[in-house]
């Protein structure tokens, strides 16, 4: 068991035979910079945890560090030159993820660099994206996405929050939810409805919402582990400025479809290929670790224990392979952007799968193990997360089956029909 998890996570830089001149350049380049500069990743310690203050004020200079250090931040690599970046193309990228294996990368930065940062390049005007871009890069700006709503349920387009144009400013009202990092974030992308007197879809806008200004309340919400990873916001009279509309007026749901396949994209090109790879190792840690309970209980020997411990790690190495396989084909045009909602329901559903596996071979101890003992920690609460990110997991299949396979969509009795005239559960009464 030993030699095959060996044989999985111990090939660092297997496609550095790929890389041209200028590629392995900038890799001995990155591998130089890292080592000098980039803190150790540490076994155990999580990636991203908004709770842990100490941990989001780390990732803030880790990124000053990587936009100082030449690097254009770990995902300006592939931005362009005007607005802070290096202008390479995405093998570069996948070559920084490749040495930047052993080290900490800072993983709070995703919504801004993943996804925030995409919306910017395809929709922002000039003036946003020179404002912008670089404070992303440089670490001066964490991102929130302001999206779910406490009626909203999965129907992301039946949003309640409205903005109503007061000069040439808009005034937002209404409350977000499931914010992830909202506590700590500067700025938020924030849709809003602009026009309930059409359908759903049309009568939305996107906004670029400062975080920290009058009106804008930000509270942690307290989860049954403990911990307040997510928020809610309360948007009372909140202003932006005409010049942070992210698109055009009432075509918001154009930008939240790139700021969705943004997110399942950048799950399928790997841009999380370090993090990913640390993590198929960590798990195999916690399967030695219960290996050593199933000797503590006298089963080392037992056929089903080493089977679970076994499909565990194959679980982590067909995801990794298909997120390569995945970025692979999105480089070369062979697979469409939307790859990523595949590789985002896989990764949904490995995490599952590998829990109900866990739990299996911990059997009663993975139950009643107290928080901050030795007993095994399978990851309950990174399943519930797995499940939401990018989408619900129900949504993801909808998708998949629809714009994958070509199977009919979902019926739908209110895409039509003004928004105004829809039932809703919120109480506010829509004007117009």
């Amino acid at each position: 068991m030993e030699n095959t998890a060996e044989a999985i996570t111990g090939e660092r830089r297997t496609s550095e035979h790929l890389d041209t001149d200028e590629q392995r350049a900038f890799r001995l380049r990155a591998r130089e910079y890292m080592a000098a500069n980039l803190p150790p990743r540490i076994p155990g310690q999580p990636a991203n945890s908004f709770e842990d203050l100490e941990l989001v004020a780390l990732d803030r200079e880790i990124q000053r560090k990587l936009y100082d250090g030449g690097l254009g931040g770990y995902a300006g690599i592939t931005v362009p030159e005007e607005y802070g970046g290096l202008g390479l193309d995405r093998r570069f990228e996948d070559i920084f993820f490749e040495e930047a294996e052993p080290y900490r990368l800072p993983w709070h930065y995703g919504n801004a660099v993943v996804i925030v940062l995409p919306c910017l390049l395809a929709h922002g005007t000039e003036e946003q994206k020179k404002k912008y871009i670089p404070k992303i890069l440089s670490g001066e700006h964490l991102w929130a996405q302001l999206l779910s709503e406490p009626s909203g349920g999965s129907d992301l387009a039946g949003v309640l929050t409205r903005a109503e144009k007061r000069g040439d400013e808009w005034v937002l009202n209404g409350s977000k939810v499931w914010t992830s990092g909202g506590h700590v974030s500067d700025m938020g992308l924030c849709l809003a409805r602009t026009d309930p007197t059409v359908r759903k879809h049309a009568g939305l806008t996107m906004f670029l919402v400062d975080m920290h200004q009058p009106g804008m309340s930000v509270h942690p919400i307290r989860l049954v582990r403990g911990g307040s990873d997510f928020c809610q916001e309360f948007l009372d009279d909140v202003i932006v400025p005409d010049g942070d509309v992210l698109g055009e007026v009432n075509d918001g749901w154009t930008v939240a479809r790139t700021q969705l396949n943004s997110e399942r994209a950048g799950m399928a090109r790997g841009w999380h290929y370090g993090l990913r790879r640390a993590e198929a190792s960590e798990h195999i840690v916690i399967s030695s670790r219960y290996k050593r309970l199933a000797e503590e209980l006298g089963v080392v020997d037992d056929v089903d224990a080493r089977q679970l411990i076994g499909e565990a790690i194959v679980l982590d190495a067909v995801y990794d392979l298909t997120s390569k396989r995945a970025a692979a084909g999105m480089r070369s045009g062979a697979l469409p952007a939307t790859i990523g909602m595949v590789t985002s329901l896989l990764s949904a559903r490995t995490s599952i799968d590998r829990t109900a596996l866990m739990s299996a071979l911990a059997g009663p101890a993975g139950v009643v193990a107290a928080p901050g003992s030795d007993g095994p920690d399978i990851g309950l609460d990174r399943v519930v997360t797995h499940r939401i990110g990018g989408g619900t997991l129900e949504m993801q299949l909808n998708l998949v089956s629809e714009r994958h396979l070509g199977l009919p969509r979902e019926p739908s009795f209110d895409r039509d029909v003004p928004f105004n005239q829809i039932k809703h559960n919120a109480t506010p009464k829509l004007a117009g």
